[in-house]
């Protein structure tokens, strides 16, 4: 994941892997649970492919592309 957030161990009574959504000025963190998946892909250094590295992947595997939808 290129835009990797940064994320916590908690221990105690809320324990587990936790992702700081924000940091605001005075030092406060918001956090979120981390998902299984999301845990899985940080730790294989995982990262979300590029629309031009998608592209090319389909274009590989398949040998085709289908128009646009417009869609993202």
């Amino acid at each position: 994941m290129s835009s990797e957030m940064p994320h916590v161990t908690l221990t105690g009574d809320v324990a587990g892997e936790y992702l700081i959504r924000e940091e605001r000025p005075d030092g406060t963190l918001v956090l979120a649970p981390e998902t299984a998946a999301q845990a899985s892909l940080r730790r294989l250094g995982a990262r979300a492919a590029t629309p031009a590295e998608f592209d090319a992947f389909v274009a590989e595997h398949s040998g085709q592309l289908l128009p646009s939808d417009g869609e993202g």
